[in-house]
């Protein structure tokens, strides 16, 4: 199974100096190839990057990124045909169901939903009200 990192689990493994225990236990059991990062989640840490006005934390934060996108490099998943078409239903379902959702956050459930794959993220309740398939890895055991 394909995994799809949201921004907190990246943060988590890239940018804390003691990350959670049960975070990289779970980490450590998904296959390097399965795993994958969308565009939108690269704009968001773009977006806190550029928002960081101490410049040591911001040029650090900048080189996680460039070492992100490095190690990402083939598994960055664009928004394509069927994550538009994901995206779409899942906006429409849940405009009518009267709830709403981070069109970010809903662009990356409708990635993982078009793809078949797990959303990987802190946020488990926020996302699973998608219908997208979700794992919170600071619940799995360490």
């Amino acid at each position: 199974m394909n995994f799809l990192f949201d921004t907190n689990v990246l943060a988590e493994l890239t940018t804390r100096p003691k990350p959670d225990e049960r975070v990289l236990a779970w980490f450590h059991t998904t296959p390097r190839p399965r795993r994958y990062v969308s565009v939108i989640t690269f704009g968001e840490i773009e977006a806190g990057v550029t928002a960081t006005t101490d410049t040591t934390r911001r040029e650090r934060y900048a080189q996680t990124l460039a070492d992100l996108r490095h190690e990402y490099r083939n598994r960055i998943v664009a928004i394509g045909e069927p994550e538009a078409i994901a995206y779409i239903a899942l906006h429409q379902r849940l405009k009518a169901a009267g709830t709403n959702i981070d069109p970010a956050d809903a662009l990356i459930a409708a990635t993982a939903i078009a793809n078949n794959w797990i959303v990987a993220t802190r946020n488990a309740k926020h996302f699973e009200r998608t219908g997208a398939t979700v794992i919170n890895p600071w619940d799995q055991p360490a």
